[in-house]
Parts: structure tokens; C-alpha cells; sequence
């Protein structure tokens, strides 16, 4: 009776024990970017992400101009970037869409309706940053093959 009750104790032991641990965060917390390799039709995309307890808490996805590399597309104006939808419309549609899915569990966004090149592309940087947030590097990500 006492080897029962000392196994018994032993096995509970055990179960608390392992009930404290802590769950590891799958990503690390911090601020990762990921960009284009190459200009497309004159603009370069990019994304920052950045990432605290396995969540993202802020997303940054436009477009730096080949011409002039402090013009960003959702900047533009009507006239420098004519696009129905305009950039200035989607792009926050975008982030707010990889700004609310549970990184955990994230296999790609919809996307955006008029912007299909730009949400594919959004979703190849986004799977770049969560990548590199498995392993903590917060250097630039290139996404090449585009």
C-alpha cells in the first residue's frame, strides 16, 4: 500500500510540476523587416512587422518609388500613381487584415480586391517576418523571385 501511494504521490508531483511550466513563445519579440529583392514597375515593397508574446502589434506594409526612395505608394497622389482603388485605399486594408489574424495559426490573408499582385506579395513578406521571428533575426528579409 505505502509503493502505491508513493507512486501515486510521485505521478501527482509530476503533473503539478509540469502544469507550472511556462508555455515558449513560438516567435520572438522585436521588429522584423522584409522587402522585395527587385523593383516592380517602378516600386519596391516592403513590410515591417513587429511582434510581442506571439502577436503582432504593429504592421507597416507599402511601397518605396524607384525614382525617389522617400515617395511611398500610399503616398501618392492620384496623378503619380492613377489606380482605382487607389494605394492609399488598399494598403491599410492590408495591414489591418495582417494586423488581426492570429499569427499561430496564419496561413495568408484574402487580400484586397484590385490589388491582388500587391496582397500576394503581402502575404510572401508577412511568411519572410514570421520566419525570421522564429529565430530572433531582425535583419532585412529579401523576398526574391519577383
Amino acid at each position: 500500500m505505502k509503493k502505491i501511494a508513493l507512486l501515486f504521490t510521485a505521478a501527482l508531483m509530476m503533473v503539478l510540476v509540469s502544469c507550472e511550466k511556462e508555455e515558449e513563445a513560438t516567435y520572438q519579440d522585436g521588429t522584423y523587416r522584409a522587402e522585395a529583392a527587385e523593383y516592380s514597375h517602378g516600386w519596391k515593397n516592403f513590410m515591417e512587422v513587429t511582434i510581442a508574446d506571439d502577436a503582432q502589434t504593429s504592421v507597416n506594409f507599402d511601397a518605396f518609388s524607384e525614382e525617389d526612395e522617400n515617395l511611398l505608394k500610399s503616398e501618392t497622389t492620384a496623378e503619380q500613381y492613377p489606380m482605382d482603388p487607389h494605394p492609399s485605399v488598399w494598403i491599410p486594408q492590408l495591414e489591418a487584415q495582417l494586423l488581426a489574424v492570429d499569427i499561430l495559426n496564419y496561413d495568408g490573408i484574402d487580400g484586397v480586391s484590385g490589388a491582388t499582385s500587391a496582397s500576394d506579395d503581402a502575404n510572401a513578406l508577412f511568411d519572410l517576418v514570421l520566419e525570421a521571428a522564429k529565430t530572433g533575426d531582425t535583419s532585412t528579409q529579401i523576398l526574391s523571385g519577383k
